[in-house]
């Protein structure tokens, strides 16, 4: 072993042991890959890997408590489903998103500081830390009583799709509004951001039936839908990109997307599917 991989794996496994998990690539580049776990993992298996998060009442089944799986989740199986994804479940593969090193620090950085960790804090070999997963706003959530008073949870997929709403006239957008700050989307280069990440949810052709759509309560916005295509505006649809919707699966992108990309996205959604009907009606 020469003395610069040697040196690499003592800091890594320093990194580790001190919970900052830092992982080191060939091209000697750092990967955060707590920072990675915050930013794509965290909105379902909470900040604490334990299942409690905003998206703990939204998907059936729920998020795993990966604190609680032990020997259950070795980490060849972690670096399995990160990669590829869980069939029926909300879990997606991030390989389009992340290249090999990052998905590797990523499974590391699961199996180290929240499956191990939480294994050794059940066992009372360390202390855990109190409270409760940061993406709550703090307090663990309560189960949703079964009918006919069980204990056992209503997956909130049996939840009935409430009705849309006919569009009032005051509730009709300015489709001629512009972007902020004087941003110009391109849709060319919004195409690629959309299909890699936003497709999951509300589908390749903008209906809302994107593969984990069947998993998520709200369901995904339908952007072929009237309600959407009177009222969704450029301004609207980057808005909503940007910070994310409350009570939703829609994140705040603006933690990860510059201004510019955001106005991308946007302008891919708007030309796509939110105008598709005008431009089908004028080609009659």
């Amino acid at each position: 072993m020469n003395h610069n991989k040697q040196f690499t794996q003592v800091l890594r496994a320093c990194a580790i042991g001190f919970g900052v998990a830092l992982s080191f690539g060939a091209s000697g580049s750092t990967i955060k890959a707590d920072v990675l776990y915050h930013e794509y993992c965290s909105v379902c298996h909470g900040d604490r890997g334990d299942g409690n998060s905003r998206a703990m009442k939204s998907l059936n089944p729920p998020p795993r408590d990966l604190t609680k799986a032990g020997a259950a989740l070795p980490r060849d199986y972690i670096l399995h489903v990160i990669t590829h994804g869980k069939p029926n479940t909300a879990m997606v593969g991030y390989k389009s998103r992340l290249n090999a090193e990052q998905l590797a620090a990523l499974a590391d950085y699961v199996h180290n500081d929240i499956v191990n960790r939480g294994a050794a804090i059940s066992a009372g070999m360390i202390k855990g830390i109190s409270g409760t997963s940061g993406t709550t706003g703090g307090g663990s959530a309560p189960a949703v009583p079964a009918a006919g008073g069980g204990s056992a949870p209503v997956p909130p997929i049996a939840a009935p799709i409430p009705p849309v709403k006919p569009v009032a006239p005051e509730e009709r957008a300015d489709m001629a509004a512009p972007y902020p700050s004087g941003l110009k989307g391109e849709a060319a280069k919004g195409k690629e951001f959309y299909e890699k990440n936003c497709a999951e949810c509300h589908g390749v052709k903008g209906d809302g039936q994107g593969p984990r759509a069947y998993f998520i309560r709200p369901v995904p916005r339908d952007f072929l839908h009237e309600r959407s295509r009177l009222t969704l505006n450029r301004p609207a649809i980057y808005a909503a990109v940007f910070f994310g919707r409350n009570g939703t699966e829609m994140p705040a992108w603006s933690k990860v997307l510059t201004e510019q990309e955001i106005a991308n996205v946007s302008e891919y959604v708007f030309q796509t599917f939110i105008r598709s009907g005008d431009k089908a009606a004028k080609a009659k």
